[in-house]
């Protein structure tokens, strides 16, 4: 039943549609009329029925294979990118946890087991009546308000992107003397990470990814075909939010 539902959201309803549109003007073989629509619905089973956007991912997330804690050696500073948390009117906690948010839970981890003394929160800025603040003052203050000693965490601010964070790590542990730092962020997102940082002059860093989106990577059977899944179109957007970002940067100059 779980998975028949997927057929009445709004994606699985297009997918029939199509579907129903390409077999009945194929039966009528009117070749030209179903070629648009037949490919769009290759393109929609492709992406959502197969694990093709998996694959894609993987080849990002492999770049950089998973890390064990207990093997990473002592650091000066954490530095944890945005994307994990935004501010919540509603939630218990006052945070609202995203996609991302494996990114904050494995640099809280990582500052509970005392592989670097501070943890520094990256993010970007959110809008309240009119007015931007930052993501990362706002976790901040949260965490410090949990119990964890208000020197152990720093904001960046609002970032504008990655770069933005990278440029602020860097002259942050150039001030404070820093030599070694332990990246988190997402394994889609590491290898544009690590690049950004390396040019922008960031010191000694041991990448620490998470958060990863293929299904390879993840416990269980890889489904070979099934019905229109909706977690397959966001997958996509982040590998090509990847892609694109890295072709971008480069164009930049940044990577």
């Amino acid at each position: 039943m779980k998975t028949l539902l997927y057929l009445i959201q709004p994606l699985g309803i297009v997918w029939l549609l199509l579907g129903g549109w390409l077999l009945f003007h194929a039966w009528r073989r009117r070749w030209r009329t179903a070629a648009v629509p037949g490919l769009a619905w290759f393109i929609l089973t492709l992406v959502t029925c197969t694990p093709a956007v998996s694959f894609l991912a993987f080849a990002i997330e492999e770049e950089h294979p998973p890390v064990a804690i207990a093997d990473l050696a002592q650091a000066d500073a954490i530095i944890c990118l945005g994307g994990g948390a935004s501010p919540s009117l509603t939630e218990p906690t006052g945070l609202h946890l995203k996609s991302g948010a494996d990114r904050l839970s494995t640099a809280l981890v990582l500052l509970l087991q005392n592989k670097a003394p501070v943890l520094v929160l990256g993010g970007g800025s959110y809008l309240e009546r009119g007015r931007a603040y930052s993501e990362a003052d706002y976790v901040c203050d949260i965490l410090t308000r949990t119990g964890l000693p208000s020197g152990s965490i720093v904001s960046l601010g609002a970032c504008a992107d990655t770069h933005d964070e990278a440029v602020k790590v860097t002259a942050l542990a150039r001030e404070r003397g820093w030599k070694k730092i332990l990246l988190v962020t997402s394994a889609l997102h590491m290898p544009r990470t690590t690049r950004v940082f390396t040019k922008a002059g960031a010191p000694e860093f041991q990448a620490v990814p998470c958060n990863y989106l293929s299904g390879l990577n993840h416990i269980g059977d890889l489904d070979w075909l099934h019905l229109p899944h909706p977690g397959a179109i966001s997958t996509f957007g982040a590998w090509l939010h990847e892609e694109i970002g890295l072709l971008y940067y480069r164009w930049l100059g940044r990577i």
